[in-house]
């Protein structure tokens, strides 16, 4: 009897310890997530935005811990400390770097008095004219400054293997954190360098093509692990920001360069959440969740490609659970389905990553991405977007359902009208997706972006249309997105948010949108026909002059909608990528009126 009762206490006490194991792992798996960054990313050259994400008293008070701020600190040193003088004495070059200095110590003395951390975004390896001019043969390397940022004059492509170019970079870490000794660290991107804000610099992303490319990398990255983690004890934020398959993409070419950096607490590698830049129709990216590093993931509140926040467009959901699309498997770079249903022990959204223990964080960008408009006046649907991620990143534990329903709650909506509120941004899911992609062909991700619609883009892809005989699936889709924005449009008008200015501006919003993807309709239906002709097709009159009918009337209704209401986001041109006629949708549907 004795043994007995001792057995069944030991077994009492295994299953205690066994439960308060359970209990400890469970409460460890679910802490919040160390690092809740956003960034505002300003327009190139343009006026920086107006927005409550650059208050951080504001920031604070929704829990992040870190802001990503547009300063350009990289710019708003002398270089004194690496010559004395370099930058001449009352030159107009350093009288705009001090009085750029001057304006980042309000700012930053801001958010210290807030108690909130500051890792600036910084183009490193751009440096004033006065050092290009005096040690440009030294500075300057083969090849040209890739991506939009290279069509600046003032471009040049770094060589990162030159001593006096690695020299150089080290002064400058150490010339910001001399200037500027209150930035808890540095956010750096490598891709792309835009001079329009900083007219006394030059230089451009140091990362060479190809294989070269991961020599570059692993010397910047060490050279600025020793500077800033290793030295001074601050965070460096390295956003793999590279377009092909490359750093931010290749698993193998991640691998490569990270396994040859020494892991360091300070040192976080941030990746966007898919393989490619913000869209739709690719997939998860799998370079998250591997090798040796804390990551933190990267996402656009309000994506340049799909409204900049103009309409409403539900994100948050498609990062954390992923994409309805992810369920197959989709070709990397050509943005389609392959038909085969994805690995179910793939990620799909960054949930899946949780348990793999290098996660670390979110950086959202409240604000920014891409060129020009449309421009907004009301932050509604960016702050749902914002604010799901960035507390799922605090309470993991918690669902994007639960979390979306706390932000309903925030808008005074609940019960019937919070259940209308969540349908509303569960159909712009798809709503955008069919409107402006496809699920039968591959896609031109980028043809409508910014305020622009680019024809042209799309011109091989109509002929895959009409190769694959898919224009009968590809028009009923396009149908049904304006289906499903009407329902959109709809159900705005049935929730009552507690304040009139955002209700205005939902239900605008919402009408904007209605229009928006009925015009894009439109154009589908044009190009199709189009490309039907130039392939030695006749020109269907009677579906041509119903369709551009219906184009012209969507324009006027969308500009009275702009005289409506001041909540209505700047309109979409007619015009393609950065204000061109040639190959636009104005220009495709001017030569089609020209046949009717």
């Amino acid at each position: 009897m004795d043994n007995f009762k001792i057995k069944i206490k030991y077994l009492t006490l295994i299953a205690c310890l066994s439960i308060m194991i359970g209990q400890a792992f469970a409460q460890s798996a679910v802490q919040p997530l160390p690092y809740i960054l956003d960034m505002v990313h300003n327009n190139p050259g343009e006026v920086p935005y107006v927005t409550k994400y650059n208050d951080p008293v504001y920031m604070k008070s929704q829990g992040f811990n870190g802001m990503v701020t547009h300063w350009f600190v990289n710019c708003a040193i002398t270089y004194d400390n690496y010559e004395k003088g370099i930058v001449p004495e009352n030159s107009k070059e350093r009288e705009w770097i001090m009085a750029k200095a001057a304006e980042i110590d309000k700012k930053l003395n801001a958010c210290k008095k807030a108690g909130m951390c500051v890792y600036p975004f910084t183009d490193f390896i751009v440096f004033p004219k006065s050092l290009w001019t005096r040690y440009g043969s030294e500075i300057t390397g083969k090849g040209k400054v890739a991506g939009t940022g290279g069509m600046d004059e003032r471009s040049r492509k770094p060589d990162m293997q030159s001593k006096r170019t690695q020299d150089m970079l080290r002064a400058q870490i150490a010339g910001i954190f001399e200037r500027f000794p209150q930035l808890d660290g540095l956010t750096l991107r490598f891709g792309e360098t835009y001079l329009q804000d900083a007219p006394y610099h030059m230089g451009g992303g140091p990362i060479r093509d190809g294989k070269s490319g991961i020599e570059d990398q692993v010397t910047l990255i060490n050279i600025l692990r020793d500077e800033i983690c290793v030295k001074r004890n601050k965070k460096l934020f390295y956003r793999t920001w590279d377009f092909g398959y490359n750093f931010h993409n290749n698993p193998d070419y991640y691998l490569a360069v990270t396994n040859r950096i020494k892991p360091h607490p300070n040192l976080i590698f941030v990746i966007k959440y898919q393989q490619d830049d913000f869209h739709r129709m690719t997939p998860f990216n799998p370079t998250l969740a591997i090798g040796n590093h804390a990551q933190i993931v990267e996402a656009q509140s309000r994506m340049e490609a799909y409204g900049k926040g103009a309409h409403p467009y539900y994100t948050a959901k498609g990062v954390i659970d992923g994409w309805p699309e992810t369920k197959y498997e989709i070709v990397f770079g050509r943005h389609e389905f392959n038909g085969k249903l994805n690995d179910p022990d793939n990620p799909r959204g960054i949930k899946d990553i949780l348990g793999k223990g290098l996660l670390k964080g979110v950086m959202t960008w409240s604000n920014g991405g891409g060129w020009d408009g449309p421009y907004i006046t009301n932050e509604l649907w960016a702050d749902l977007n914002t604010y799901v991620l960035s507390q799922w990143a605090q309470h993991p534990e918690k669902s994007e359902e639960a979390l979306f329903y706390e932000f309903a709650k925030r808008l005074g909506l609940t019960g019937y009208e919070a259940d209308l509120f969540r349908q509303l941004n569960l159909l712009t899911i798809e709503g955008v997706r069919k409107g402006q992609l496809n699920s039968y062909t591959s896609n031109a991700v980028w043809w409508s972006r910014d305020q622009y619609f680019s024809a042209v883009e799309n011109k091989n892809i109509v002929n895959e249309i009409i190769n694959k005989k898919k224009e009968r699936e590809i028009l009923a889709e396009k149908a049904e997105a304006s289906a499903i924005w009407r329902q959109i449009e709809a159900l705005s008008k049935q929730i009552h948010v507690n304040n009139a200015a955002d209700q205005e501006a939902v239900e605008v919003s919402c009408t904007y949108g209605r229009i928006k993807y009925e015009l894009v309709e439109q154009m589908w239906i044009l190009m199709i026909e189009n490309g039907i002709a130039k392939r030695g097709g006749s020109f269907n009159i009677g579906v041509i002059k119903q369709a551009i009918n219906h184009y012209d009337l969507l324009w006027s209704e969308w500009k009275a909608l702009k005289s409506s209401s001041k909540y209505c986001a700047t309109l979409y041109t007619d015009l393609a990528f950065r204000n061109q006629q040639n190959g636009s949708i104005g220009e495709l549907v001017d030569s089609l009126r020209k046949v009717l």
